[in-house]
This record gives structure tokens, sequence and C-alpha cells, in this order.
């Protein structure tokens, strides 16, 4: 015989305890992750605030100095290079002329002469690089004074590219003679030597 089980209950009975400790623990560990995610991005804004001021004002600067940097090149946009290369270079011919040691000439002119010739007239023509062309007259007793001024000249290591332009033999028997030469005065050596 069976025993007879009376259910009284308006509806089945069921165990939903794993169930609901189930939900409960599941909520507990989502509300533990979100405090901590929470936790976690409150910490992150408060410890990185001044880092985000610096990044923001060096962008702020940063963008100051592009409007700047684009200021500065349309004004040398303006500016004629060409003009400026022209007096530039007029300006360093000056300073050349004003730097140029007639005594250093003069002092090595009368080394390379020969006792036989002499210097009647110089004329210098600064270049931008320091050299300066001579434009020579010189009168030599023979006729071999030319040939003679040429290697002496040549062996010189002030002077340079001696080159004759004329000569002539003058009523007395002396011979004129135009050459042109280029000098190399020391202080274009030691401003090279410096380079």
């Amino acid at each position: 015989m069976k025993p007879i089980h009376l259910n009284l209950a308006s509806r089945p009975y069921e165990d939903k305890r794993l169930f609901i400790t189930t939900v409960v623990g599941i909520s507990i560990l989502v509300a533990a992750l979100l405090f901590s995610n929470i936790d976690t991005y409150l910490r992150y804004r408060v410890q990185t605030e001044t880092t985000r001021t610096k990044i923001q004002q060096v962008d702020a600067q940063a963008e100051q100095e592009r409007r700047r940097t684009e200021v500065v090149r349309q004004q040398l946009s303006h500016i004629d290079v060409a003009a400026l290369a022209k007096q530039t270079t007029f300006i360093n011919q000056q300073l050349a002329q004003r730097a140029f040691s007639w005594s250093e000439l003069l002092d090595r002119l009368e080394n390379v002469l020969a006792d036989d010739v002499r210097l009647t007239s110089v004329a210098p023509s600064f270049r931008p690089d320091g050299s300066v062309s001579l434009s020579l007259t010189l009168e030599a007793k023979t006729a071999d004074g030319l040939v003679n001024m040429l290697h002496r000249f040549s062996r010189d290591p002030h002077f340079a590219n001696a080159f004759p332009r004329s000569e002539s033999q003058a009523s007395g028997g002396s011979y004129v003679i135009n050459l042109g030469v280029d000098f190399k005065p020391d202080t274009m050596k030691a401003a090279g030597s410096k380079r």
C-alpha cells in the first residue's frame, strides 16, 4: 500500500533557496566590481588632474608658438632677399676696404720688387671674399723686367694670378709695365684658418 501525501497548498512547493543564494551572490559580486570600477575611475581623475592641467598648458603654448611661427613666416615672406644680399655684399666690401692694411701691402711689394724695378702706382679693388685685386704700374730698367716680376710674384704666397696687361718703352730707355695681380692679406689667411 502506498502512503498518502496530502498537499494542501494552492501551488506546488518548489525549493528556490539555491537559486536565490546564487542571485544574491552574483548581485554582491557585481556591486563589488561596480564599486571597484567607480573607485578606480575617481582615483584616476584625482591623480591625473595635474597631468591633464600640464597637458592643456603645453597645448596652449604650442598653439601660441604656431601662431607666432605663422606671423614670422609672413614677415619673412615680405623680405627682399636679393636686395639684402646686395646690401650685405656692399657692406662686406666696405669693411674689407677699411680693414685693408696699406703698410702690409707695401711691405709685401717691397719684398717682391726687383732692384731694377720701381713702383709708380697701385690701384686696389676689393672682393667680397677678402682678397684684393691690384692694378700695378711698374717701371723697369731692362726689357727682362716684366718676366722677372712675373716670376717673383708667382713665388710669393701673398700674390697670385699675376698677368701682364701692357708693356711699353719709355723715352728714357726704361720700360713701363702694367700688370694685374691678386693680393692675399694676412687678415684673410687668419680668417680662413679659423673656419
